[in-house]
């Protein structure tokens, strides 16, 4: 079974350990030209260009103890780790750095990315700004580029099915889009579905294992309280 987003063939979950492959999206000094859909190639083409990005590395401190507690924040800050689990296992992930100050690669002000593949297509980005906040100007920007001949609507909150939460979809329901302090994120719908699913089997898959504990712990009870 092929796990491509693009073919959409949500039959089976894996609830093995996620990989991600993530490729950067391109900025220009106002606007950030990511395209959710695009393939790594085109998105690198526009991004690791001088004085625009760069992939990101982040500096190891001596200390492995030090490096676990820093990795472990770093991944409860990140919108995507709630869900991380659930992604299809032919996803991978890289993080890339996108600077905010145009035609020179400011490693203070700009934007850590990560861009989700999955069937050789991106289905999930997100974007850090650092060195300043993330503003209504740059949210509307990222929004834009993403929109193709659609428009945004806000969610209204009655959505209880999604899999990821999110405050923007568009109106031919094919992205998503979430605000989350300095992160935004943008997302394929049809991830959304397969989360959803694989959360849907993850819970079966839990339920049935506390029933089977359930009826161990019966058929012990006796033994275990007899004589008091």
């Amino acid at each position: 079974m092929t796990c491509s987003l693009l073919t959409v063939n949500f039959t089976r979950l894996s609830l093995g350990a996620t990989s991600v492959l993530v490729v950067l999206s391109v900025f220009t000094p106002a606007l950030v030209q990511a395209r959710v859909g695009e393939t790594q190639d085109v998105i690198e083409r526009r991004l690791l260009q001088p004085g625009v990005g760069k992939l990101f590395n982040t500096p190891k401190p001596m200390d492995p103890k030090a490096a676990a507690r820093q990795q472990q924040k770093d991944a409860k800050d990140q919108p995507f780790h709630s869900f991380e689990a659930f992604l299809p296992t032919d996803i991978r992930e890289g993080v890339y750095w996108k600077s905010a100050v145009a035609n020179q690669l400011s490693n203070d002000s700009g934007w850590q990315i990560y861009v989700f593949y999955s069937g050789g297509r991106s289905v999930l980005e997100a974007y850090k700004r650092v060195g300043d906040g993330l503003n209504e100007f740059e949210i509307k920007g990222l929004l834009n580029v993403n929109r193709g001949t659609s428009s945004w609507k806000k969610n209204d909150g009655s959505d209880s099915t999604a899999g990821i939460d999110y405050d923007y979809e568009l109106e031919d329901g094919s992205l998503r889009a979430k605000v989350d302090g300095n992160w935004f994120m943008i997302f394929a719908k049809k991830l959304d579905a397969y989360v959803v699913d694989q959360k849907r089997i993850a819970k079966a898959v839990q339920d049935r294992e506390l029933a089977l504990q359930k009826k161990e712990q019966a058929v012990k009870a006796p033994e275990s309280i007899s004589g008091l």
